[in-house]
């Protein structure tokens, strides 16, 4: 766990008797920053909700949760932390600080910075502050003051790792590869669990285009790892874009070969390189075992889908849909399945089901026009088309006063 020193003006207030055991907060409080300090802002953000069930008045844990929810773009936590901040009715740090982070979330990144150095005028030396604001930086693409936020969260905690990560990522994206790789080894002697410093510095390389680079890295974080399956993948597609079919291909086996007995992990990295083909028969023995399982249903039905296996694409999202018939979105996948067999007639009726689901579902409403002007009932399309307008209008509406904090509710009410 990181050494971050924690922040003394607001000490963590013992849960209520009915709630809990203090010591069971205090040890979730201390997975939850274990893990947000190595950047797995997933689990954190699952631990530090739970902190909050049992220490609803905590309001560090607000802002801590609100953070996590808007690094994973998960709008409705961040929405419901927020929201349940405010009824503290304080304008303590860590509530500013939840301002914030909903701005960031919004891309009102100049009121976001306000909010950011309005609470750190209170707590200058908060390290999850700084973190916040080091991470809105990253998002305007202000490398060097994401640096700068960075380095004083070192001077205040040396073994933070997510800010020597993030500082190296700041450095990479400035063109300073060699200090980027210095600070990924760092964190990794702080952490041996964290990524290869070489693989780190790879992907570095290949999001600026430079594979010859890149797939050096790559070499190295294997020759370190070899057990790690990113780095192959990684090294493969380098191959790939630099027309060294031959070695792409010498990778390729040696993926078959050494991880074909982990479908859940390899299936994730077949699926980001968009390698189909190669996806499908894992997901399909993943099934065997969980026939019931909607995600690896709808995982299936878009590698069928991108290889024009349209009827299979539709057999298994039925599946789906017998297990979660009230998803509209899934029913507005059906309905672009249908569109794209020719099926207007079914389109229609599957777009219409998504829409009846939630009339918000926006990716219904073009199929649903589109199969109605196919099956020559324009009437009905125009009327489809209108209210598409009326929605995306609705949601723009919704997103401006969001944007803006006019969408805060009174509190008193």
């Amino acid at each position: 766990m990181s050494n971050a020193p924690q922040p003394q003006s607001e000490p963590i207030p013992p849960p209520k008797k009915e709630n809990g055991s203090p010591g069971i907060a205090q040890e979730l409080l201390k997975e939850a920053l274990d893990a947000f300090y190595r950047a797995d802002d997933e689990t954190a953000l699952e631990l530090l909700l739970g902190v909050l069930e049992l220490n609803p008045e905590n309001l560090r844990i607000h802002y801590l949760a609100a953070l996590c929810a808007a690094i994973m773009t998960d709008e409705e936590t961040l929405d419901e932390i927020y929201h349940q901040a405010r009824k503290t009715k304080t304008r303590h740090p860590y509530i500013v600080g939840c301002e914030a982070v909903r701005a960031l979330f919004f891309a009102n990144f100049e009121r976001a910075e306000h909010l950011f150095h309005l609470a750190l005028r209170s707590l200058p030396e908060d390290i999850d502050l700084n973190l916040g604001l080091g991470i809105l930086y990253e998002h305007m693409g202000a490398e060097e003051k994401s640096a700068a936020v960075y380095l004083r969260v070192l001077e205040l905690a040396p073994d933070n790792i997510r800010a020597r990560i993030s500082l190296g990522i700041s450095y990479a994206l400035s063109g300073e590869y060699v200090n980027a790789l210095a600070q990924y080894q760092y964190a990794k002697r702080l952490d041996p669990t964290v990524e290869n410093p070489h693989q780190h510095l790879g992907r570095d390389y290949y999001a600026e285009g430079m594979f010859d680079e890149a797939a050096n890295e790559f070499a190295r974080a294997i020759a370190e790892e070899p057990e790690q399956p990113a780095a192959y993948f990684y090294l493969m597609d380098c191959y790939k874009r630099l027309g060294m079919v031959d070695d792409a291909i010498d990778v390729y086996e040696t993926i078959r070969r050494r991880f074909s007995q982990q479908p859940e992990i390899i299936s994730h990295f077949y699926e980001h390189f968009r390698m189909f083909a190669e996806l499908i028969p894992l997901l399909e023995q993943l099934l065997k075992n969980n026939p019931r399982d909607v995600e690896l249903l709808v995982r299936l039905t878009t590698a069928y889908r991108e290889i024009s296996r349209l009827n299979d694409a539709i057999t298994t999202l039925q599946r789906a849909i017998a297990e979660e018939p009230e998803s509209a979105a899934l029913w507005t996948l059906l309905a672009e399945l249908y569109y794209a067999r020719g099926e207007y007639t079914q389109a229609v009726a599957a777009a219409q089901r998504a829409l009846q689901l939630d009339r918000t579902e926006e990716a219904a409403y073009p199929v649903l026009t589109d199969a109605l002007l196919f099956l020559g009932r324009i009437e009905e399309a125009e009327k489809a088309e209108r209210q598409m307008n009326i929605i995306r209008d609705e949601a723009w509406r919704r997103y401006q006063q969001k944007f803006s904090g006019q969408d805060e509710v009174d509190e008193s009410e």
